[in-house]
């Protein structure tokens, strides 16, 4: 995998896509090195999973909110989730972002863990069901190196901040990275990661910075994912 903001590629000269805003999301939301378990409820976990489908499809412009959800670009999504997407929403332009973040969420998980699969970056290991069935399936890390979520964060918490000022920021990577960021805030994964006291404090001040300077689509998205975690009854924050 190419190398990736917040230290989430591989090592130069690999041939793998980067992480995209999703995979950093589900990496950083499930924890365990022989099997992977999450860290919060799973309607958070779809939720932050649906919402890092969207703000992929934003940051490569194929998407706009205008504040219904409508294609807007040519359609050259660089992996096949995120064309099945933007093919649903060709299919049915006009509907809000709450609606999509719902439609999305009932498989944004699996299509995410089988991505993730697909670039090796996890792989199944498969385990007895017990006494009253056959096989089962985990997942495990298969590169450590891209799929430590904690390190990733660690380091662009603690990293020199190229995306201060008032500008809005407008690389796709650097957008990529402090989007799945905010959704690690916004649906509580932030607080069960071990980092440093450090880089607790610096990426709540950074995420705040942040989300200010993100483009009006993507912050309608985060602000969307907080009020559907607050709905739901889960505080989202620490």
């Amino acid at each position: 995998m190419l190398k990736a903001g917040g230290g989430s590629g591989a090592e130069p000269g690999s041939t793998r896509l980067p992480l995209r805003v999703a995979d950093r999301f589900f990496l950083a939301a499930h924890a365990g090195e022989a099997r992977l378990s999450p860290r919060i409820g799973s309607d958070l976990l779809a939720l932050g999973c649906a919402g890092g489908l969207l703000a992929e499809l934003i940051v490569e412009q194929e998407i706009a909110v205008t504040p219904d959800v409508r294609p807007s670009g040519n359609g050259r999504c660089p992996d096949f989730l995120s064309w099945t997407v933007l093919r649903e929403i060709r299919r049915e332009a006009g509907h809000e972002l709450r609606t999509w973040l719902a439609r999305l969420a009932g498989t944004a998980v699996e299509k995410v863990r089988c991505r993730l699969v697909l670039v090796d970056v996890l792989r199944e290991v498969p385990v007895s069901g017990g006494l009253r069935g056959g096989s089962a399936a985990a997942w495990r890390v298969a590169d450590t190196q891209c799929g430590n979520a904690t390190a990733a964060l660690e380091e662009l918490f603690t990293a020199a901040d190229s995306a201060s000022g008032s500008g809005i920021i407008t690389v796709p990577e650097r957008l990529a990275e402090i989007t799945s960021a905010l959704l690690v805030r916004e649906t509580g994964v932030l607080r069960h990661l071990a980092l440093s006291k450090q880089a607790q404090r610096q990426g709540e001040f950074r995420l705040s910075s942040w989300e200010s300077l993100l483009p009006g689509a993507l912050r309608s998205l985060v602000a969307e994912i907080a009020t559907a975690c607050g709905v739901s009854g889960t505080p989202s924050r620490r």
